[in-house]
């Protein structure tokens, strides 16, 4: 946030937008590959046990899953495809407009609004608003989905609200 702040006078929001949103990709994808990776080939040392710990082994078997499960749907064409053309309706279009919905609305212009506003508000006033966001959320969370905190949850604000 305090890096943005000297950049932000000095280029446009839409450069930042997608500077933020092409290492945010490369990243996801290097993540996404590297799981793979780990989920296909046994990762373990001489004495038996593995390099990783457990779950980033089971994560990288699911992710290795879902690509080989897509990848088996895409080969399948047409009505043969209860994965790609589920049973109610087209599911390929339905994950199709989840993705860019959640790539364009949720990423892109949430990248673009926060560039565009750093350029108005000098960095310390917008990391004490980028601090608020976990609060905001609870408490949206709990008005629009009846959604409540647990324990954890409330230590967690009392800390985020004694560190503002």
């Amino acid at each position: 946030v305090v890096r943005l702040g000297v950049y932000a006078p000095k280029t446009t929001a839409l450069k930042l937008a997608a500077s933020k949103a092409t290492v945010e990709a490369s990243l996801s994808v290097l993540l996404a590959v590297g799981l793979a990776t780990i989920g296909a080939v046994d990762v373990g040392s001489t004495d038996g046990s593995t390099v990783f710990p457990e779950f980033v082994n089971s994560l990288g078997s699911e992710v290795l899953e879902y690509f080989k499960t897509i990848g088996s749907a895409m080969a399948t064409t047409g009505e043969e495809s209860p994965i790609l053309f589920g049973g109610t309706g087209n599911s390929l279009a339905v994950s199709v407009a989840a993705i860019l919905w959640t790539g364009w609305v949720t990423c892109a212009y949430t990248i673009y609004a926060q560039s565009f506003g750093q350029r108005r508000v000098n960095p310390t006033d917008s990391n004490l608003i980028y601090t608020t966001q976990p609060l905001f959320s609870s408490m949206f969370a709990y008005v629009l989905l009846g959604e409540t905190l647990g324990f954890y949850g409330y230590v967690g604000a009392i800390l985020i609200g004694t560190a503002l």
